[in-house]
């Protein structure tokens, strides 16, 4: 909890026996303080600790333990009967209002209670209260640890609203930030979010988060300048992380001034507002009198929400967010291959070769051409031959975080092609040259299984002796059967 609420930096648990007051027990008291220390008091039964933030892979809202002897006790709006505790965390994994549950034994003492399965939810998304009782097991969903079945509605309407229930509003600079929030908001399971050529001024660049009794929106309403989505959270795949990498040009994010400090680049500025704890978001400007010789304006900011205050346009500053909930923190944001590999062709395991995608043709049936390398959210790098014969954007599919290709289904999501560019030199039937670029449609969301690769810089060229890798979908042999699997 602390982890992920944008301004809690240390907490305080208090168990059963650190306190006489009912009421107090069982709760996680959330902490700021403008140093990053608080004096610490002796308190038997209590326990205090750290945010999680900045500790990369350590980061998770999973939470899989099962709780004997307690009742987490929260808004009851389903209850049927299961035959064990895990079908009931299956239960509420696979209902879409459902955060966590509670379950009654055989022992239970109530014997018209007995093998009940309670599924529950409220505003914050954890209990209300929890108290001791025998014979009674509590646990929450599953749905962060990405093993519901719901399914992953991914599809985003522009130019339509949802008119169903705001359960909140932030401001964000595109569509991409606000469905992430959405995503680990605890209760909004779609959103609307209006562009900053929205006619009503106080609303551009405000994402709302809603949220319906059914769990899905109503019927969409046709606005211009609005883009609608649904939340992430039911997605076993595409389920983003809980960070924003981009730098938005020419944009500022109006917050709390937290520091400010000059800096070589909107990069650095970045690094230094992750490094910072309590930075949120940062603007680095450009213009002359904010320039000196060691650098130019970098201004860490923070809000109460974790979001900007306002969003501005200017030519002169950059702005984007800290990266201290990412789970690269303290790398770039693309990805390198760390573990060893034995040489001869393996199957690979999902999000092993996250930048890998699959290129496929669409005429009469669909088939796996080619491979593909992510190098940018809207950027694929391939084989310019792909296209020998068949330079037809509009035919072709792109579909990224897949470890088998037969899993691709007609609801699978695909990327589409908005520009083929082909190096002017290549020649069919030649091997030089061999190279294309793809800008795709829409910005690919980035997550743990559908990452850019490492691209060396141009001064990288000490290359020579070290690792390489080879992956894609093909014949592990000469004459071999097609591999399904991604292979080495």
């Amino acid at each position: 909890m602390c982890t992920f609420h944008p301004r809690c930096l240390l907490f305080s648990f208090l168990s059963v026996s650190s306190t006489k007051d009912p009421d107090r027990r069982f709760g996680c008291f959330l902490k700021d303080s403008i140093t990053g220390t608080l004096p610490r008091l002796h308190r038997t039964g209590a326990i205090s600790g750290h945010s999680l933030k900045q500790c990369g892979h350590q980061i998770s809202a999973c939470h899989q333990d099962i709780y004997e002897g307690l009742d987490m006790r929260g808004s009851n709006f389903n209850i049927s009967k299961s035959n064990s505790i895990e079908e009931c965390q299956k239960l509420c994994t696979n209902n879409i209002h459902c955060q966590f549950f509670t379950y009654a034994t055989n022992a239970f003492h109530s014997p018209e209670y007995r093998n009940n399965c309670l599924l529950k939810h409220s505003s914050s998304g954890t209990p209300t209260s929890i108290k001791t009782m025998d014979n009674l097991v509590s646990g929450f969903s599953l749905k962060p640890c990405a093993l519901s079945e719901i399914g992953c509605p991914m599809d985003m309407f522009q130019h339509f609203a949802f008119a169903d229930l705001d359960v909140g509003q932030v401001i964000t600079p595109d569509v991409f930030v606000c469905r992430t929030i959405c995503t680990f908001h605890p209760t909004c399971l779609f959103f609307t979010f209006y562009t900053n050529e929205w006619k009503i001024e106080s609303q551009r660049n405000v994402c709302f988060l809603k949220t319906s009794k059914s769990g899905t929106p109503s019927p969409s309403v046709p606005q211009e300048n609005a883009i609608s989505g649904y939340s992430l959270f039911t997605c076993r795949k595409a389920r983003p992380e809980p960070c924003h990498f981009k730098i938005y040009s020419g944009v500022d994010f109006g917050g709390e001034e937290l520091n400010m400090t000059f800096v070589q680049g909107a990069e650095i500025c970045q690094e230094t507002c992750t490094k910072t704890i309590r930075c949120q978001f940062f603007t680095y400007s450009l213009l002359p009198q904010d320039c000196k010789v060691e650098g130019c304006k970098c201004s860490l900011r923070l809000s109460v929400d974790g979001s900007p205050t306002r969003i501005t346009y200017s030519a002169h500053r950059s702005s984007g967010y800290s990266l201290r909930l990412c789970k690269a923190v303290g790398s770039s944001i693309c990805t390198t291959k760390t573990n060893a590999r034995i040489v001869g062709g393996t199957n690979s395991s999902l999000g092993e070769w996250p930048w890998q995608v699959s290129l496929q043709v669409k005429l009469v049936s669909q088939n796996h051409l080619c491979g593909g390398t992510i190098i940018g959210h809207e950027w694929i790098v391939t084989a310019a031959h792909c296209f020998d014969g068949i330079p037809y954007p509009d035919v072709w599919r792109i579909y990224g975080g897949i470890l088998n290709l037969s899993e691709i289904t007609k609801e699978t999501p695909a990327s589409r092609i908005k520009e083929l560019i082909i190096h002017q030199k290549y020649k069919v039937s030649e091997s030089n040259y061999d190279i294309a670029l793809i800008k795709l449609q829409m910005p690919l969301n980035y997550t743990e299984f559908q990452k850019p690769i490492c691209l060396p810089s141009k001064d990288d060229t000490n290359t020579i002796y070290t690792n390489c890798w080879v992956t894609g979908w093909g014949y592990t042999k000469e004459k071999g059967r097609f591999r399904w699997p991604l292979s080495l």
